[in-house]
């Protein structure tokens, strides 16, 4: 029924054109920008240029009220849901780092033991693929759609935000090394880089890069919407004495390049590999739709070590402005005007440095997983007169010894029980809920949902919880970091622009995992096969180009 409607829909919608190839985008664009809040868009809008976000937002159109659907809002989670259409409940990547029952140890979300790399020294953090993933994504319906004849290609600084993106028909996955300094992939996709990367790596440029000093774009008085510089709340670099301008990148102790996502240049990297990217491999040059998954993580490796009100990520998104009109003028020049289908997104959001707060009178502590995990331990061992009951208690979640429960001599519904009236006693801890005894969770209405659309019982706990707002896992005192379901973690741009895009905005409710089932509804393409998210509504198509 499903494939039936979009059929009757581009029949009704392209009645009036011809039935030429334009009648789909040449290429889509997905850009994911890492850690990218939704009042980023307004808070530097006086100092953006005309040519990127402003243009995005003046002539695309704007989910103003766009939020994720689950709790642990964290880079692997969000990646997968933008391309996947559907929540961690479902694609199964439930957090960058997962415990395992089976293997009894924790889990990368993206690895894969069974790979090597391609493109530098293989070693295990270069061991990658997409097989976590239990659905399809975006890429992967499009390849499907056309007899593998539309091209998808991933890049990004990190593993996870090419993977993800790609799915698992790419026809190039490309993250970088910065041990190397190169682009590389894994035997999962392909035995040698194409001849373009490696003509890309040869060139260098994290090297060039490195040399290059971080100043600020404008004069640092003008950076009136941040903190000043070397505020009390800031990382810094770890061979630099204090957190201010100008900048070092390279660590002279080392020959690494560490340092160089936590930098603008990282954008600046991605950016040239993207655009090489789309010449070599032709994106956009014929009548089947291509993809091209761009993913920016520098802001979140910026926004991790100096924080969310600092000079730094102030300056990181003035840059990142420029270098998306000029990207955009190059899609211009290369696919067309007009040709292209552009959406925007971020993977998660994140919330100011708790010390920050705390010394503006908002008092709240961090939650300190560990300590809780202590004393929860204590009290259960007091009670049931076992030892480590819990030994897993991570992220938003804990998980009990199954061996430790015996029929008749230590109850698994008494243990659940103390457990959850332990944890309501945390003054950081909000509400609970137990997956297989719901009598027994105490969260309800919005924070329900969103733990219940992170849960998949093959690698989530068997105890999930809410913290309450402002509180955070782990002891953060510098710089900030995320993972939380309230509006600073969940709430990010969704932007549609180009092809056929009228201009516009809705405050209506969408959710990020809306966007794989909205571009495959405008392509005419079955959405990927666990998607669960709905074509946004609203969003005008112009019948002309």
């Amino acid at each position: 029924m499903r494939i039936l409607l979009c059929v009757l829909f581009c029949i009704g919608h392209f009645s009036l054109l011809a039935q030429t190839p334009n009648d789909r985008p040449k290429l889509v664009v997905g850009i994911v920008v890492d850690q990218m809040r939704y009042d980023y868009l307004y808070r530097y809008w006086d100092k953006y240029s005309a040519g990127g976000f402003k243009r995005l937002v003046n002539q695309g159109f704007n989910c103003r009220n766009n939020h994720y659907g689950y709790a642990f809002t964290e880079t692997g989670p969000g990646h997968a849901t933008i391309y996947t259409g559907t929540t961690p409940s479902v694609h199964g990547i439930v957090s960058n780092n997962w415990y395992s029952r089976a293997l009894e140890r924790i889990v990368y979300c993206a690895e894969d033991t069974t790979v090597q790399a391609v493109g530098a020294p293989t070693n295990p953090g270069l061991h990658m693929s997409p097989r976590n993933l239990q659905v399809t994504t975006l890429g992967d319906e499009l390849k499907l759609a056309t007899n593998h004849r539309s091209k998808v290609i991933g890049v990004s600084l990190k593993d996870r935000s090419s993977i993800f993106p790609a799915g698992f028909f790419s026809d190039g996955t490309y993250w970088f090394d910065s041990k190397s300094g190169n682009f590389v992939t894994s035997t999962f996709y392909t035995q040698t880089l194409p001849a373009w990367v490696q003509q890309f790596n040869e060139r260098k440029l994290p090297q060039a890069y490195l040399e290059k000093p971080w100043t600020t774009l404008l004069p640092i008085a003008q950076y009136s919407e941040s903190d000043p510089d070397d505020s009390p709340y800031e990382g810094k670099y770890s061979h630099e004495e204090k957190p201010v301008f100008p900048h070092a990148i390279k660590d002279p102790r080392n020959r690494e390049f560490q340092n160089l996502p936590s930098s603008p240049w990282g954008n600046s990297l991605t950016l040239e590999i993207a655009r090489e990217a789309l010449v070599q491999e032709k994106l956009g040059q014929d009548q089947f739709t291509d993809l091209l998954a761009v993913s920016f993580s520098s802001p979140d490796y910026v926004g991790h070590l100096f924080g969310t009100s600092s000079i730094e990520a102030e300056d990181t998104y003035l840059r990142l402005d420029l270098e998306l009109a000029d990207f955009l003028k190059f899609l211009d020049t290369k696919v067309g005007e007009g040709q292209y289908l552009v959406f925007l997104s971020a993977d998660h959001g994140a919330p100011y440095n708790t010390q920050y707060m705390s010394d503006r009178k908002y008092v709240k502590q961090m939650a300190l997983g560990p300590m809780i995990q202590e004393k929860l331990n204590e009290h259960l061992h007091h009670l049931f007169g076992v030892e480590k009951l819990v030994p897993i208690f991570r992220e938003q979640e804990l998980f009990f010894r199954e061996s430790a429960f015996r029929p008749g001599r230590l109850e698994r519904s008494e243990v659940e029980r103390a457990t959850v009236e332990f944890l309501l006693k945390q003054p950081s801890l909000a509400c609970t809920v137990v997956p297989t005894n719901q009598s027994l969770s105490t969260c309800s209405g919005l924070r329900r949902n969103l733990l219940e659309a992170n849960y998949y019982h093959k690698r989530s706990g068997d105890i999930l919880y809410s913290l309450e707002p402002g509180y955070l896992n782990y002891n953060y005192p510098k710089g900030v970091t995320h993972g939380v379901g309230y509006e600073y973690d969940t709430h990010v741009p969704l932007l549609f622009y180009g092809w056929k895009i009228m201009p516009g905005s809705t405050k209506a409710p969408t959710y990020v995992h809306d966007i794989a089932a909205t571009v495959a509804d405008w392509l005419c393409i079955n959405p990927p096969n666990g998607s669960t998210g709905t074509p946004v509504q609203g969003i005008g198509l112009s019948l002309k180009h």
